[in-house]
């Protein structure tokens, strides 16, 4: 298979949960993908190092730390001199410590800006890193991963304090569609996965000074990453940007109030 047949992805926070999940469901069910599988420390993600060896040559585990600028650029860059474009980049790695820690006046700055930088300046250099490669691809697709809680709309229907986290997502929000607009020849949105039963989310809950998210999770349905990342990748492999650009995504392909 020629270079320009092959689909190059970009998955950022693949070491773990969606992200790897979505790894996976991407490198069974495209077999014209490349998939960059972006993490902290790849080489210590046994999971992550399976599907690479699964699928060699395909499954491409990766150095990613969100809002390092120096490292996402040095990635862009290799991918450049391999393929000379990137078709997909889902931004889903993130933090979501502060979730159940309490009010805005009872978490702390640091929480704030740990979230923000993560959540938020992070996808931003990672878009601005790859915007020449992304303008590259015959369909350009940008995704990061959000969450309902950073719906201002839905703040007065949560029982649980999301605070820094809520923020930082809702900020994640306003960019991505903000990025819509600046870039016309893009498919831009943010996309929420649901509730996903993640490692993040039971530390979450274990984290929860109320209980309150341990008594929400039992009454919601959860997804498995897998069953998560099937309807993920079903939704933004088809994607076009008149329908889909610019707006929140539910996973059940519905829209989220703003």
């Amino acid at each position: 298979m020629s270079d320009s047949a092959k689909r190059i992805y970009l998955v950022a926070g693949a070491t773990r949960g969606i992200g790897l999940a979505l790894v996976a469901e991407l490198a069974a069910k495209d077999l014209s993908a490349i998939i960059y599988a972006g993490g902290r420390n790849p080489s210590a993600a046994p999971p992550l190092i399976e599907l690479a060896t699964r699928y060699p040559g395909r499954v491409l585990p990766v150095k990613y730390i969100a809002a390092d600028k120096e490292g996402n650029e040095a990635l862009a860059r290799e991918i450049g001199v391999k393929y000379g474009r990137v078709d997909t980049i889902v931004a889903n790695a993130g933090i979501g410590s502060s979730l159940g820690l309490g009010k805005v006046h009872e978490v702390d700055v640091p929480s704030y800006e740990e979230h923000f930088l993560v959540n938020v300046v992070g996808p931003i250099i990672l878009f601005q890193s790859f915007r020449e490669l992304l303008k590259a691809s015959s369909l350009p697709r940008f995704i990061p991963i959000t969450s309902s809680v950073g719906s201002i709309e839905l703040i007065e229907a949560s029982p649980i304090d999301t605070s820094a986290y809520g923020m930082s997502k809702a900020a994640l929000n306003w960019v991505t569609r903000k990025i819509h607009y600046e870039n016309d020849w893009l498919v831009a949105y943010p996309q929420c996965p649901g509730l996903v039963n993640t490692d993040m989310a039971k530390e979450s809950v274990a984290a929860d000074k109320s209980s309150l998210m341990g008594e929400v999770f039992k009454q919601l349905a959860q997804r498995q990453p897998a069953e998560a990342a099937e309807l993920l990748v079903k939704l933004f492999t088809s994607s076009v940007r008149k329908e889909d650009g610019g707006q929140f995504h539910s996973v059940e392909g519905g829209r989220h109030p703003w």
